[in-house]
């Protein structure tokens, strides 16, 4: 307002809005870090595996050379064949 109670009001009339942020940077940008993150957990677990699967083997190896019976023969197993001699039968 100037000295005669008058109103001075400027009007801009192009506006200087901001523009919205760029969406597909930021959606690339989730993307790539999801997918990253899921490649590196995959990769972790992988190891973790691979790790674990050769400490079991090693055991397995290890048990097997201080076996007590003959390796080539397994002492719990019961064989499904059985074999029948029948006294009458000539083979005629």
């Amino acid at each position: 307002m100037n000295g005669n109670n008058e109103a001075i009001v400027h009007v801009v009339e192009t506006p200087d809005c901001p523009t919205g942020p760029d969406i597909i940077p930021i959606v690339a940008g989730v993307v790539a870090g999801i997918v990253l993150i899921g490649l590196a957990l995959l990769l972790i677990w992988k190891l973790l595996m691979i790790i674990h699967d050769r400490r079991e083997f090693a055991k397995f190896e290890k048990e097997k050379m201080n076996a007590k019976w003959d390796t080539g023969e397994n002492p719990i197993y019961k064989s499904a064949v059985t074999t029948v001699v029948n006294p009458k039968y000539e083979g005629k």
